[in-house]
This record gives structure tokens, C-alpha cells and sequence, in this order.
């Protein structure tokens, strides 16, 4: 290889693990903006209403949505999860959660509680 090539490996490298090298509180710290947690809801939303809720892709994209979006959780989510995810529930609560982020509640109760039921009720562990 190249050194070049090495330099750009290794960067790659670093950047990749550099979330796992920080400490817990910092890492916990980072949240997501109101856009990407918009698409993140209407893209369960669009699962949800296509099926696939048993899909590794919809068990990633929820969980990503549950741990990024607002203000960090109070406490941590069960870890057992649903055994039965009841798809019209779960849609209802991404459409609030979607509701909230659009009139700008991203960080208010509405869009909390909303959260906080969607990960009990609709993000399978």
C-alpha cells in the first residue's frame, strides 16, 4: 500500500471508532437535529404501513430514533421490548412523535411521552 493510502485507511479508521473511544457522557450527549429525526419519523412511518416491522432495518432505524431524538430519556428502555409489535399503535405514535417535531416540540413533553411509548411499545430488542 501506498502511504497515502495507509493515511486514508487510518483516518477512516479513527473517525469510525472515535464514538466508541469517547467518554459515556459525551457520547450520550450528541443528539440529532429536528430534520433527521423528521425523516427518521416519517421513514418508520413508511415501514410501519409497508409491514415491515420485523425487518433488521426497521429494528435499527426505531432504535436509532428512540436513542437520538430530543432530550436524552429519563431512564433506559427495557430491555426485553415488545414480543408483538401492533403495527397501527406503533404508526400513531411516530405520527405524534412526526406531529411534534413539525410544530417544533422536539424538546417538550409532547414529543417525549410520544417517544418514550413508541420505544416501549414498537422497538423490538
Amino acid at each position: 500500500m501506498t502511504s497515502r493510502r495507509l493515511r486514508r485507511l487510518a483516518a477512516a479508521v479513527g473517525v469510525s471508532c472515535s464514538a466508541y473511544l469517547l467518554p459515556a457522557g459525551v457520547a450520550e450527549a450528541q443528539r440529532t437535529g429536528t430534520a433527521p429525526c423528521r425523516q427518521g419519523a416519517l421513514a418508520l412511518i413508511a415501514m410501519l404501513d409497508g409491514g415491515e416491522q420485523t425487518t433488521p432495518d426497521y429494528r435499527k432505524l426505531a432504535k436509532s430514533v428512540v436513542e437520538t431524538c430530543g432530550p436524552p430519556a429519563a431512564r433506559k428502555a427495557d430491555a426485553q421490548g415488545p414480543t408483538q409489535i401492533d403495527q397501527a399503535v406503533c404508526r400513531k405514535l411516530a405520527l405524534a412523535m412526526l406531529d411534534a417535531i413539525e410544530e417544533n416540540k422536539i424538546a417538550k413533553k409532547a414529543f417525549v411521552d410520544a417517544r418514550d411509548g413508541f420505544a416501549r411499545s414498537c422497538v423490538p430488542r
